[in-house]
């Protein structure tokens, strides 16, 4: 038997140096940890730059040239600042920009108010409230071409459903119908984008809804607050986080994805309809002028981009 005096205790130190070794966070036993982490990395900064960086930097690169597909000859000039400027001049660009900003916010703020009655009167507990929650997601589900044409043949002036009904009770909107009237063609696309997009507020605040304690609905109702004093000084401010990526991204989606607006009235009639990612497409694959449609979304970019960074600032300042 081997016993271990004095001098026998420095035997252990390279045990008791493997052991902290073992203890130690992952990152701190050497370059090691980095190069693990640097290769789980590497395919998803790859993915990113692949999908998302090099799109944003070929697009920004075209609006400083001028590319027409339909020109080979011209070539692909530097040309600066010129579709920029072309675009300050353009009165289209003037007129999509008001419908853009119109459409975003009649958009996101009568979505964001049916959607809330709806989470509102689906938080409830039952065996059977899956039915009625499927039946306000259908609409969310439906494709876009789908909802837009079956829409325009509901509202058409001679045969639509929706016509004949409001003839019904006396409301007549005209042998153009709604699509082809300037004056009513963005409220119509505006009621089609309602029906169909405010699901996707109704899906996120209900999840929120869900997801505050049943034990302060109690607390409340004990201290004598109202159903009213209970939405505004406890659920709405535990809402207010998913309020604000909710109508952030919607707004995004409205500004960046005209495909009802495509689909029922293509910007029509006139410039009624027009909108500024709606204009870049048409620029792009109508008239193949690239480099003014890469300015256009550019310029969209910078706007989306600043308007997001300053909504996302105050509402985090308003929180804290």
């Amino acid at each position: 038997m081997i016993r271990r005096g004095k001098n026998n205790l420095n035997d252990d130190v390279p045990l008791r140096k493997a052991a902290t070794r073992s203890r130690l966070p992952f990152r701190a036993r050497g370059n090691s940890g980095v190069s693990w982490a640097w290769m789980l990395l590497i395919p998803s900064l790859i993915l990113v730059t692949v999908m998302i960086a090099y799109p944003v930097f070929t697009g920004i690169s075209l609006s400083f040239h001028n590319v027409i597909l339909t020109r080979p000859d011209l070539g692909r000039p530097f040309i600066g600042l010129e579709n920029f400027d072309r675009m300050l001049q353009d009165p289209v660009v003037r007129i999509a920009t008001i419908n853009t900003v119109i459409y975003v916010v009649v958009g996101v703020v009568s979505q964001f108010s049916l959607g809330l009655a709806a989470a509102l009167l689906l938080n409830r507990d039952g065996k059977r409230m899956w039915i009625p929650r499927t039946a306000v997601m259908l609409p969310w589900f439906m494709p876009p071409i789908a909802a837009a044409y079956m829409f325009a043949f509901m509202i058409d002036p001679r045969y639509g459903v929706v016509t004949q009904m409001l003839g019904f009770f006396g409301v007549d909107i005209g042998g153009m119908g709604v699509l082809a009237n300037p004056d009513l063609a963005l409220g119509g696309v505006l009621m089609v984008e309602l029906w169909r997009s405010y699901p996707f507020f109704a899906l996120f605040l209900l999840a929120g809804l869900k997801a505050i304690p049943q034990e302060l609905a109690e607390a409340t109702a004990i201290d004598g607050a109202s159903k009213w004093q209970h939405f505004r000084y406890i659920t709405w401010p535990l809402l207010r986080p998913v309020i604000l990526v909710s109508t952030l991204l919607e707004g995004i989606k409205l500004a960046n994805s005209p495909v009802l607006i495509l689909l029922l009235t293509d910007g029509g009639p006139g410039n009624s309809t027009q909108m500024l990612s709606l204009y870049a497409f048409q620029q792009a694959y109508k008239k193949f002028d690239f480099g003014y449609a890469s300015a256009i979304s550019v310029a969209m970019l910078i706007v989306v981009v600043g308007f997001a960074s300053v909504y996302i600032r105050v509402n985090s300042t308003k929180e804290d």
